[in-house]
């Protein structure tokens, strides 16, 4: 499959436009079902470095972007337009690329086994980054003084057409490589070289004359990616991936309203390319947006409902395409575009906002995956072959690990979207719950180190809880001082855990957690009747037997983990409020259950320090 992608990627530029569309399609339909089998073999422990991978990949967009910025557009009189928005586009598409390789690249260096561990040496992935730099710059000055002696001739088509062959294997070879912890950060490393090669391909185009624009884009962009990339803590992965799947759909958008500015050899197949494009890449800008405003925590994470939401959504949703039709039917340069443009901005703001938190794992998946049908229709505008493919592999992945999603929780993406799932109760609320149900009981730190000395298995739940307690070191500390004393510690994931797939892995993994430790919820669940004590670290609906026995509740039917079949089991929670799901958890009422009050961090250091006493 590989080769026959590989084969008719040249050959399209010579053909007539409906050949190479239809051409285009093939390889896109291609690209997904390579896509299904490659992202069907990523085992759960690298979801969250496989959506930073794809969402890094998707950053194609910038050959694209390369090609607006730095157009000749002569004596058209809205050509500085065209041109502004295409270097923002390329500063967009920059920060994508260089901060989504860059964190990718440090999540999967964190995933060793424990004889991994034992040998490992000083990273000097600076001075690689700092020397590749260099090169880089190198060879970006190489290529304009090549276009300025010989204006493009010779090399330089010959360059672009290969360029995005290899670097189309790569990508592939790359994404292949996130099947096995031990092989991923080479794959990955493959396809960031392979995105390095047909940037510096693009720029051998002969549409691209002034490369003032670009370099600022590429200098803005790589300052600001590099950043996020090198300094972002793992805790707050998911509004950073949030973040840069808005920017990579507003550079797509972008491309798609400077095409229309410019509206040359345009054509109803090709119109319609370009009204999904900038349909699916405003839409996908704010909704990622809103997105990653909840998760920081800078808009409510319950769902914000009002009355006739799913009205107006709808309708916005009908005006959107019926201006696309007609755009589309009279082939024309009409101003109703610019409205088509802002609808569908105000409607990704209508999308997310009533989704509640608890359901972010999977809205995140889906914004990847429009953010990959928005790349593949700029590649569909600009018949660019490498940009299909990587958006057929982009949007492959997000609407598979969605659908996992929704299956970890028992949910449909219809109920996902528009469930409005998650009204937390309020504190009042929660306490009277609480006692209407039964006695809670609690416990002190120093009770738990006398009880951990009697025990001989201990299985350790995380959830968002210790995402936001920054407790994961903490928890890999007290878990050494078990093994220490011949105790069997393991780790059971959810795979909707925290508020995006695998989020916990990839903490744990910081905190030098080998990650044959860490077990799925599947591999786990026949483990906890055995177990002599569970310690839940901030999970709550994950845990909650409602979903197993409750048929009135609605996490009835999501797959949990079964820690309430446990001898004793120990919850680290700063209240009794509900979880994400807004749900009274029925296993704090269970009479195995003792309540360690309080943030995560600090309890455990607490417990570490009896614990130390004891001995």
């Amino acid at each position: 499959m590989i080769a026959l992608v590989a084969q008719v990627t040249p050959l399209t530029n010579a053909l007539p436009p409906d050949i190479a569309t239809e051409i285009g399609l093939y390889i896109f339909i291609l690209g997904g079902f390579l896509g299904y089998h490659l992202i069907t073999r990523v085992p759960p422990l690298l979801h969250t470095p496989l959506m930073s991978a794809t969402n890094a990949i998707a950053a194609i967009s910038l050959v694209g972007s390369l090609v607006v910025a730095g157009r000749d557009y002569g004596t058209f009189q809205y050509g500085w337009i065209c041109t502004l928005l295409g270097c923002i586009a390329v500063t967009c598409s920059t920060t994508n690329a260089v901060g989504g390789f860059l964190i990718t690249d440090r999540m999967l260096g964190m995933f060793k086994t424990s004889g991994e561990q034992k040998g490992e040496t000083k990273n000097k992935g600076h001075w690689f980054l700092l020397l590749g730099a260099i090169v880089i710059a190198g060879v970006v000055a190489f290529i304009i003084w090549w276009k300025e002696e010989h204006g493009g001739r010779g090399l330089g088509s010959e360059t672009l057409k290969y360029s995005y062959i290899v670097s189309a294997v790569m990508f592939i070879l790359g994404l292949k490589g996130l099947s096995s912890p031990k092989r991923a950060r080479r794959g990955m490393q493959l396809a960031a070289c392979g995105m390095l090669l047909a940037v510096l391909g693009t720029l051998f185009d002969e549409q691209i004359v002034n490369y003032r624009w670009i370099l600022l884009g590429f200098i803005a962009g790589s300052v600001v990616g590099g950043g996020m990339g090198l300094r972002i803590p793992m805790t707050a992965v998911p509004q950073r991936t949030a973040l840069s799947h808005s920017l990579g759909a507003l550079a797509a958008c972008l491309v798609g309203i400077a095409e229309f500015i410019l509206f040359q050899d345009i054509n109803r197949v090709k119109l319609t390319a370009l009204d999904f494009e900038v349909v699916v890449g405003a839409l996908t800008f704010t909704g990622s947006l809103i997105a990653a405003a909840k998760l920081q925590e800078l808009l409510p994470g319950r769902p914000i409902t009002y009355k006739g939401q799913n009205f107006f959504s709808i309708v916005t949703l009908g005006v959107v395409a019926a201006i696309g039709i007609f755009l589309v039917a009279t082939q024309t340069q009409n101003p109703l575009f610019y409205l088509m443009v802002g609808l569908a901005f105000l409607f990704g703001l209508m999308l997310v906002i009533p989704i509640g938190a608890a359901d972010m794992p999977t809205v995140i998946a889906l914004l990847n995956s429009y953010g990959g049908l928005a790349d593949a229709s700029m590649g569909f505008v600009l018949m660019n072959k490498i940009q299909i493919i990587t958006g057929s592999l982009d949007g492959t992945s997000g609407f598979l690990l969605a659908l996992l999603m929704c299956r970890a929780m028992n949910r449909s993406a219809m109920n996902v979207l528009f469930g409005a799932f998650g009204q937390v109760a309020s504190e009042d609320e929660a306490a009277r719950a609480a006692a209407e149900k039964g006695t809670v009981r609690s416990i002190t730190a120093e009770e738990v180190s006398t009880l951990f000395e009697t025990a001989r298995s201990v299985i350790i739940v995380p959830g968002y809880g210790m995402a936001v307690a920054q407790a994961q070191h903490a928890v890999a500390e007290l878990a050494n001082i078990l093994k220490e004393r011949k105790v069997d510690v393991k780790y059971a994931i959810h795979p909707v855990a925290g508020r995006m797939p695998g989020h916990m892995n990839v903490l744990l993994a910081e905190a030098n957690v080998p990650y044959d430790q860490l077990h799925e919820m599947e591999e786990i669940n026949p483990s906890f009747s055995e177990a002599d004590i569970v310690l839940v670290v901030g999970a709550n609906d994950v845990t909650n037997p409602a979903a197993r026995n409750n048929k009135s509740s609605p996490l009835y039917g999501m797959p949990i983990l079964e820690v309430d079949r446990a001898k004793s089991i120990i919850v680290l929670k700063r209240s009794m409020r509900p979880g994400f799901a807004g749900v009274d958890n029925e296993l704090y009422y269970n009479e195995k259950c003792m309540m360690l009050f309080g943030d995560a961090k600090v309890s455990i250091t607490k417990l570490i320090t009896e614990m130390k006493a004891l001995i």
